[in-house]
């Protein structure tokens, strides 16, 4: 009974922290990173692009999401509520519809624009099924998103990154299976959220 006990705290640990490690304010900033290490293209700015998109993707809402916290209107850093996840979804698409302002104009930085609007309009998606009073998972928003985008980089550079793409689809499932081994969201709730990331990156792909 003690053996299997222990057995459930450790993996409840290890859900816990792919939940962390994966938050939807970390794994964009991990998909600028494998950008950065795939382009073709010399960005002098590199560093200077970076620290735009740490302070402005996960520094200020992460401080925001602490004060929420402190002041008790948060719950939890993972937004377990439908309003938390509104106010959330639709703070971070002004965010990122806001780099994507930002590196529009920079010719070498274009499919990176498209990254972060794709970003923007799944995290309305989301806004919109909460809205509804729904919950979606973000975690797997942020995933399926990054899995298109990469996918549409792939095809238009000609450049085969099949074992990234598969390495991706398999990090998918192992965050979901954490997401759903924590009760944090229904088999329906990762599902949406997963097609979200998609179209709304495959939405902003379109209209670029």
């Amino acid at each position: 009974m003690s053996t299997s006990t222990g057995k459930s705290h450790w993996g409840e640990w290890l859900a816990w922290g792919i939940s962390l490690l994966a938050h939807p304010i970390f794994i964009p900033f991990y998909a600028v990173l494998l950008y950065f290490y795939l382009s073709p293209y010399y960005y002098y700015d590199f560093a200077k692009i970076l620290k735009l998109i740490f302070i402005q993707a996960i520094l200020v809402p992460f401080i925001l999401l602490y004060l929420l916290f402190h002041l008790k209107i948060l719950r939890s850093f993972f937004l377990s509520s439908v309003r938390a996840r509104l106010y959330f979804s639709f703070f971070m698409a002004i965010i990122y519809f806001t780099l994507h302002r930002s590196v529009a104009g920079i010719a070498s930085l274009d499919e990176l624009s498209v990254f972060f609007l794709g970003i923007a309009v799944s995290l309305l998606i989301a806004g919109l099924f909460n809205l509804t009073g729904r919950r979606i998972s973000l975690h797997l928003l942020a995933m399926g998103g990054t899995l298109i985008f990469f996918g549409y980089w792939s095809w238009i550079h000609r450049h085969n990154i099949l074992d990234i793409l598969s390495i991706m689809v398999g990090l998918t499932g192992l965050l979901a299976v954490a997401r759903y081994a924590l009760r944090a969201h229904t088999l329906t709730e990762l599902a949406l959220g997963w097609l979200s990331g998609m179209a709304g990156m495959g939405l902003a792909i379109w209209l670029h």
